[in-house]
């Protein structure tokens, strides 16, 4: 794996995000429900991130201590009603081990989310779209290091 690792789903309009020092980046298509369709929405996006979090080299995170960011553009409905704390549930148990799922056993980034030392959950608002109700989802990571601040920062413009 290069220093930060890319990877990208579907395309949907509008600007990525990243934290700053990134090791690794995956932007996707998916509603992030966080009610009755809970259990469906972190299979389906462990199932998008199963690619991701596969690879070889994350070995080398899995114990350690990260900070995370995720970014959610969300539907204006979501963005009035949805917590940003169900977000990061949702998120944070999708990244996680879970040896009861049907996937390849290493389709994790950490063992727990206790190793999570510092999270940044940040909702914006997506372009309306009629025609879907797909949200985008950002995740990116670093090794924690207390000397550096939770920033993030524009990747590029879709």
């Amino acid at each position: 794996m290069s220093k930060r690792e890319t990877t990208k789903g579907r395309a949907l309009e509008g600007p990525i995000f990243e934290l700053e020092d990134s090791k690794g980046l995956f932007s996707d298509l998916i509603a992030t429900k966080t009610g009755v369709n809970r259990k469906e929405t972190i299979e389906s996006i462990k199932k998008n991130l199963a690619s991701w979090m596969g690879k070889e080299d994350f070995n080398r995170f899995r114990s350690k201590r990260l900070d995370l960011a995720i970014v959610a553009r969300v539907n204006k409905q979501r963005m009035e009603q949805q917590d940003v704390d169900n977000i990061a549930k949702v998120v944070l148990d999708a990244l996680r081990r879970n040896d009861k799922t049907g996937l390849k056993r290493n389709v994790f980034l950490f063992y727990d989310d206790s190793q999570v030392v510092r999270l940044l959950v940040y909702k914006i608002p997506r372009k309306e779209d009629e025609t879907c109700d797909t949200d985008g989802l950002d995740i990116s990571f670093r090794v924690h290091d207390h000397k550096k601040e939770m920033k993030l920062r524009q990747v590029n413009q879709i």
